[in-house]
């Protein structure tokens, strides 16, 4: 247990090297990995999770001595900005709209978020078990840690803390966000049940339809 977070600890200081190389200008994989002192697979298997995500793009290629090497840069859509603000502003952002507002008017806001948020990504297909796994994927991709297990014919998304803990400790109707963003993109029933505790952390039970829960 403690080498594999050691292990996700490590690639993700990897991959947060490699922005910041990126940032300063564009590499070829070989350059990479010289100034990071890795092997040139251990940077090719960042720079794929990065392109699927969105923050990593081809730029050109550069002339080698066998063949032509691709050039990686920052994807021109990227929003890869370290400042921490983020997280201040939206919990600040949380507490005038909860002292401002009634406490339905509250729910309904963070509920249409959630369904705003759904908007900006594609909606899952596929049967209730695929969408709600292209459901959890879009939660990885803003952040969450999640996992998925089934109990008594509901899918339990949890997560091992919380990408909006900083709402959360400051109204736990944030959470509705997330169970809204689920529920629109699975089109099934979700309830938000998180551990609300000084240390957020998810969990969202989804109800499977009748003909595919598995039997006991």
């Amino acid at each position: 247990m403690i080498a594999s977070s050691f292990d996700a600890e490590k690639r993700a200081g990897t991959r947060e090297h490699i922005i910041e190389l990126l940032l300063k200008g564009q590499r070829t994989v070989e350059e990479l990995a010289g100034t990071l002192g890795l092997t040139r697979n251990a940077v090719r298997s960042q720079l794929a999770l990065l392109q699927r995500e969105g923050i990593v793009e081809v730029k050109g290629e550069m002339k080698g001595s066998r063949r032509p090497a691709a050039v990686f840069g920052i994807h021109t859509k990227a929003d890869v900005g370290s400042s921490q603000a983020y997280a201040v502003v939206l919990s600040q952002l949380v507490k005038v709209l909860s002292d401002g507002i009634p406490a339905r008017q509250m729910e309904s806001l963070m509920k249409q978020v959630g369904q705003g948020l759904a908007t900006t990504v594609p909606l899952p297909i596929g049967n209730a078990r695929e969408r709600i796994a292209g459901a959890v994927n879009v939660l990885k991709s803003l952040g969450s840690r999640a996992d998925v297990s089934e109990e008594d014919g509901k899918l339990v998304v949890t997560g091992n803390g919380c990408p909006i803990s900083k709402a959360v400790t400051v109204d736990v109707r944030s959470c509705l966000v997330m169970e809204s963003l689920l529920g629109t993109l699975t089109g099934l029933p979700v309830t938000e049940r998180c551990n609300h505790g000084n240390r957020p952390n998810c969990r969202f039970e989804i109800t499977l339809p009748a003909g595919e829960r598995r039997k006991p």
